[in-house]
């Protein structure tokens, strides 16, 4: 491929990105901790962007091992998600605990509402512009969200999580690890009973400082460590 066209391809993936609060090569690590038990860390990463089905999708990416005392889990989720409607294309979620391994792929199809396990045969409904989970916590960075005030979505891909409520219960002063105290935004996010509390700054940035995610062992609290660009 020629010099020229390489630069033009560059730049329009810098432009499809541009109205986002976070581009390709942002890496957030963190400390994860059950009460007062450090129990791993977990990095999350917008990893690279590429043509998924013919449409321009950021690559979104967690890896995270740990647990409690004698309970050692690995896990991965990755995201591909569309630049333009921002929704969820393709979506792989692994975990290893001991020996066992649990692996699920998805392919979704926003436009026609369904999605399929990779390798399956059967079609399922969706909603219009699905997201999965970790798509959902990058698309809670690109919207207004106001103290006071509840939103209800309705377009996790798996319609049976639906709707989820995410109320923004106040503000708070969050530490980044640079030391600097800037101000965030605290949400309640909630799906068939589960509540999980996520803290964002209250700037362009929108980054998730804080996230308390209920687990079977119980709840474990993630700390932003370090950040990367």
């Amino acid at each position: 491929m020629p010099v020229a066209t390489l630069l033009v391809h560059a730049a329009l993936l810098v432009q499809l990105a541009a109205p986002y609060p976070f581009a390709v090569g942002e890496t957030l690590r963190y400390d994860a901790s059950l009460g007062m038990l450090p129990v791993g860390s977990v990095t999350t990463s917008v990893s690279r962007m590429t043509r998924e089905r013919g449409v321009e999708a950021f690559v979104f990416a967690v890896d995270g091992q740990g647990g409690p005392p004698g309970v050692r889990v690995r896990y991965a989720l990755t995201s591909w998600v569309g630049t333009g409607k921002f929704a969820s294309l393709r979506f792989h979620r692994r975990m290893v605990t001991g020996g066992k391994v649990e692996e699920e792929r998805f392919q979704i199809v926003p436009d026609s509402s369904r999605y399929r396990a990779e390798g399956g045969s059967q079609d399922w409904q969706a909603p219009k512009d699905a997201l999965d989970e970790l798509a959902f916590l990058y698309y809670l960075r690109t919207i207004p969200l106001e103290v006071g005030k509840s939103y209800s979505f309705a377009r996790y891909f798996q319609t049976g999580y639906n709707p989820i409520q995410v109320r923004v219960t106040g503000r708070s002063t969050l530490a980044l690890p640079d030391g600097r105290q800037v101000p965030g935004l605290d949400l309640a996010v909630t799906s068939r009973g589960m509540l999980m509390a996520v803290r964002l700054t209250d700037d362009a940035r929108r980054l998730p400082v804080e996230i308390e995610v209920p687990l079977q062992y119980g709840t474990v609290s993630l700390s932003l460590s370090s950040t990367g660009s």
